[in-house]
């Protein structure tokens, strides 16, 4: 489980994000059941939501976003 937060957290550090960044990112969120591990996710996931304009501005739109 520490290695899926520390992949997380070197997509999160990447200079550039990509929509398969994104969807990598979900994946390790969804994955994730420890309470602990979740909370931490959650505030890196916090982070990437600022960073998700980037995604949209290289895609042209945020219709790449799951619910």
């Amino acid at each position: 489980m520490y290695e899926l937060l520390g992949e997380a957290e070197s997509i999160l550090n990447k200079k550039t994000l990509s929509v398969k960044d994104y969807n990598r990112f979900t994946e390790i969120g969804q994955s994730i059941t420890d309470d602990e591990l979740l909370f931490y996710y959650d505030n890196l996931a916090e982070a990437f939501e600022l960073r998700l304009p980037e995604i949209a501005n290289t895609v042209g739109n945020f219709d790449f976003i799951v619910d």
